[in-house]
């Protein structure tokens, strides 16, 4: 019996509110995970930053094995913020599409 009850609970709210409700969850969602991103990317230009003084160091105290050492991490560090950039950019663009859904599904339509 308490199956019913629930159901007719379900029921009773208007599917256009469980809509939006759901569409803004999913917007925090994807909000907080592009405020991640970028806060790490600018965690990233602030180690790509170090790595650059230290390459030019190394190259300024002919350190070749550092040099080497340091040129890969650059790269890797690079190429992990460009990561986050397409990645953050997924996000804002799922967020631009959810602002755009939200007054849609207010209205029904």
């Amino acid at each position: 019996m308490s199956g019913s009850s629930h159901s007719s609970r379900v029921s009773s709210t208007p599917s256009g509110t469980m809509d939006v409700q759901l569409l803004e969850e999913k917007m925090n969602e994807a909000r907080s995970k592009f405020e991640r991103a970028c806060q790490q990317i600018v965690l990233l230009d602030q180690k790509i930053k170090d790595l650059e003084v230290r390459y030019r160091r190394a190259v300024r105290n002919k350190k070749n094995s550092f040099r080497y050492n340091l040129r890969l991490r650059l790269s890797v560090v690079t190429g992990v913020k460009m990561m986050y950039h397409h990645y953050a950019s997924t996000k804002a663009e799922e967020l631009a599409r959810l602002r755009r859904q939200i007054p849609q599904a207010e209205t029904g339509d």
